[in-house]
């Protein structure tokens, strides 16, 4: 997922980090979804937040469960070229946490998550 996005920055602190991103328009991901009028897959907007998530337990992460994701805007890397993902990881057994996962800009909010993540 390397090329699908880039992180600008980062700030992590315990098990809750504040990432900026860039879409990446060139990534071939586009090229199929959808050709002339790109549109930022879901499947991989929830593995971009899985992924800063992975930054901030220090490890490799393994999604066991999505509970609840709940897309509320469109996201096209000409739209929204630049985004905030915000997550936060709370243990619930050994090697088991809930992660709670927004992307979003300033106040809004365009995608949110929770789910259960295990360690790998």
């Amino acid at each position: 997922m390397k090329e699908y996005y880039s992180i600008v920055s980062s700030s992590v602190e315990g098990l809750s980090g504040l990432f900026h991103v860039r879409l990446n328009p060139d990534c071939e991901v586009y090229e199929g979804h959808f050709p002339g009028t790109p549109v930022s897959p879901g499947v991989c907007n929830i593995r971009m937040v899985l992924e800063c998530a992975e930054q901030a337990a220090g490890h490799a992460l393994r999604m066991r469960k999505l509970n609840r994701c709940r897309f509320t805007t469109l996201l096209t890397p000409q739209t929204h070229p630049e985004l905030n993902i915000r997550i936060s990881l709370q243990p619930k057994d050994e090697g088991v946490y809930t992660l709670t996962g927004t992307i979003g800009k300033g106040e809004e909010e365009y995608q949110t998550l929770k789910a259960e993540v295990t360690d790998c």
